[in-house]
Order: C-alpha cells, then structure tokens, then sequence
C-alpha cells in the first residue's frame, strides 16, 4: 500500500479525521516533515518509515493536549467506582482504548442484574420460541444421554459459566438432587450482584438441599480448576466428575471466545462434561435484538453508560448486522468529542471517545452448526453429542476434551 486513507490512519492511531487533514495542510505549507502521496489531485499520507515515527509523535502530542481543544470532559459517577473493582475499571478502559467496546461481562453488574432476571423472567413465560425456552427443552431432551455418561461416577458437579438467575439449570439440580448424585453446585460469573440473586433462587427452590457456591470471576481468560481440586474421591477411587454448563450463547458475545474456549480447556478434566448452548446462525437470529425486559425500556448496557458520566443526549444507538464479520451488534456514536477522566489509586488516565466512532457495547458472533462444531475442535473440544432445536434457531452442544491434553 502505497498511502493510508484518512479512515484508516484514524482508526489505527486512535486520532480523529480531523487531524489528519490538519497534518497534511501542516506539510503541504511545509510546516510538518511528513511525506505526501498525491492521486486524482488529492494528498493522502505516505506509507512510509519515516512517516511511522512522526505520526507517532503527533498523534502522542495530540492524545496529551486535545482536552483543552474542543474535549468535553466527563467523569463517571460515584457508584461506578463503588461498583467495579480497580481491575475491573483498569480492564473497561483497556477495552475502551484499544477495542473500542465495554466488555458485556460488566452490563451484569448493579442494576443490570436485576434487569437481565426481569428479561430471564419475561422469556420463560412467553409461549413463542426463544433462546432461554429453547435451551430449557434442548437439555429436557438430552437429559437421558448426558445421565449415561455419567453412569460410571457416583458424585457431579455442576459448574455454571455465566449462569444468569439459574433457570435453564434448575431441571438438571433436580434430576442430579434425586438420584443422589449431586456433589456441589458451582457457578461463576463476573458479576457479583447477578451471583446474588441466583442464590436466592437456589435457596427458594431448593432450601438447603442446594449448598450454593457462588465465584467472582472472569472465566473469559482466568481459569477455575482451582475450585475442584481437592474434591474427595468417591468409593470407586474416582474424583467428582464435573458437568460445565456455557448457556445462554454467552460464548458468541466475547470479544475473542476462542480464548474462552481454551480457558475453560484447561480448567477442566478428561472425564468432565462440557455443555454449550446457543443460537445458530439464521435469517431470523440476524434480525433479534429484543433484549429489554419490558416494552419501550433501556437496553442492559446502557446502565454502565450512564455510570461512566454518559449522558442519553450525548450519543446515539446504533444496531447493526455486520455482514462480513456475521455478527449482530449495538454500539453508541458519540454526538461530540467526549474525555471521560478515571481517578485511580495511581493517579488520573483519560479515555477519548470521538465523535461518530462507534463504542461497541454488545455483539454475538453468528456460526451454522458445522462452524460451531468446528470452533470447539479447534479448540481441542471432542464433540460427544450435538442437538438442533426442531425450528433450527438453538443448538445445544456436548463435548470433552481431546485425550491427552489433560491438565
């Protein structure tokens, strides 16, 4: 490539359109050292080495001084730093500056918890298909397989990834409960307030019978065979064998779900269960983006907006199906040039956030079934069982890890 368009350098150095037409005005007067390309009368920047270097430098002067040039600065509210964690707000402005996107595993948090149980709740009640009753009835169906491999172990447990208000569980709790072969039930989620409120339900459904263990964290990339380590073996000799549960399509709204994959790899055994489900990629999947809990109510993620100091009037919503990347997504445009200003244990770090550049706040990757099925091989996942939904719109997926890549 013999120039960069204005777009691309934009996007690359995380500087505005602007001031790269202000550089280029700077070296056409000669006042700026950087190389030119010119085609069809118009001056694009050189892709050249030494322009590498100098874009650099500018774009650096430009990050540390462009708050007294037009910036509105913003701050985020004092729940937000009660909220989040200083890891957690350290990892919102890595993904703000580097993806563009607030990670989804923090739309969970406060409020937003209490609005995915109401959206859970509405979905469980409705009599038309959809995600969380299509889950419900694909593990229904393959209840009496997945009890035949277990057959061999006397205890299970269950270990639920993000695992909501615990719905699309509970049949399986009170299977495992009445034969008896139910160990412990683990769940793990980022979201400590969505934990809160599945231990309730496991104490309203079950009593004690349920013990509940509950863990805060990220399971995106921070392993958890830690929890089940020192499990007592059974009368056989055998460890606990461990049923993991990935519901709800969570792994299409990661960012990178191969590391996903790979994490929840390594944190389980030869002999454990992996149970996926999610949706498939249709017509009808394309267009879904009913994620409200009642009519005319804000999205989930637009609570952590409003947490960050961002204003209904400063943006606006975009929905989109991104044809070339197959994936469904909401992001907020930015009306003005916005700073927003963290205050950290360590000191301030501002984030910029430019005028029409999209801040992805949601996605889900969109896969057929043989690209599902291939996404967990090459994540060295053995596929043991995979069950389509009668309408073709969910999958639930059963597998293992490959043999000899046990950890």
């Amino acid at each position: 490539m013999k120039y960069f368009k204005n777009t691309e350098l934009a996007k690359l150095y995380n500087v505005s359109e602007k001031s790269i037409r202000n550089w280029i005005d700077a070296a056409q007067a000669g006042k700026l050292d950087l190389q030119l390309y010119e085609t069809k009368g118009k001056f694009f920047v050189a892709n050249t080495t030494k322009n590498a270097s100098l874009i650099e430098e500018h774009a650096a002067k430009g990050k540390k001084f462009k708050n007294t040039r037009g910036f509105r600065t913003i701050s985020p509210s004092p729940e937000f730093y009660e909220t989040y964690t200083q890891e957690q707000i350290l990892d919102v402005i890595s993904n703000l500056t580097a993806y563009h996107e607030i990670p989804t595993v923090y739309t969970y948090a406060d409020g937003g918890a209490k609005y995915w149980d109401d959206y859970a709740k509405r979905l469980v009640n409705e009599s038309t298909p959809n995600l969380l009753r299509g889950t419900m009835e694909l593990l229904k169906d393959t209840a009496g397989y997945v009890d035949r491999l277990l057959e061999g172990y006397e205890k299970v447990n269950v270990v639920d990834l993000g695992p909501g208000n615990g719905l699309p569980i509970r049949s399986t709790l009170e299977r495992l409960l009445k034969t008896g072969k139910l160990n412990r039930y683990i769940a793990i989620d980022g979201s400590k307030e969505m934990l809160h409120i599945l231990e309730q339900n496991i104490k309203e459904w079950f009593g004690g019978a349920v013990p509940f263990e509950g863990h805060v964290r990220n399971f995106s990339y921070e392993r958890f065979h830690d929890l089940f380590t020192y499990d007592e073996v059974d009368t056989q000799g055998n460890m606990p064998v461990n049923l993991v549960f990935l519901l709800g399509s969570t792994l299409s709204n990661f960012r990178a779900p191969h590391i996903a994959l790979q994490t929840i790899n390594s944190s389980i055994g030869r002999n454990d269960l992996l149970l996926y489900a999610g949706y498939l990629d249709t017509p009808k999947t394309r267009r879904y983006f009913d994620y409200s809990s009642r009519p005319n109510e804000k999205y989930r993620s637009e609570l952590i907006l409003s947490f960050l100091g961002l204003d209904e009037s400063l943006y606006t919503v975009q929905q989109t199906f991104d044809e070339k990347r197959r994936a469904r997504q909401i992001g907020i445009l930015p009306r003005i040039d916005l700073a927003i200003k963290f205050v950290l244990a360590n000191g301030e770090r501002i984030v910029e956030l430019h005028k029409d550049e999209r801040i992805l706040i949601w996605r889900h990757w969109h896969k057929n079934a043989v690209e599902l099925i291939d996404q967990f091989d090459q994540n060295d996942f053995e596929i043991v069982q995979a069950t389509k939904s009668p309408d073709d719109q969910y999958v639930l997926v059963t597998s293992k890890i490959k043999a000899g890549l046990d950890t």
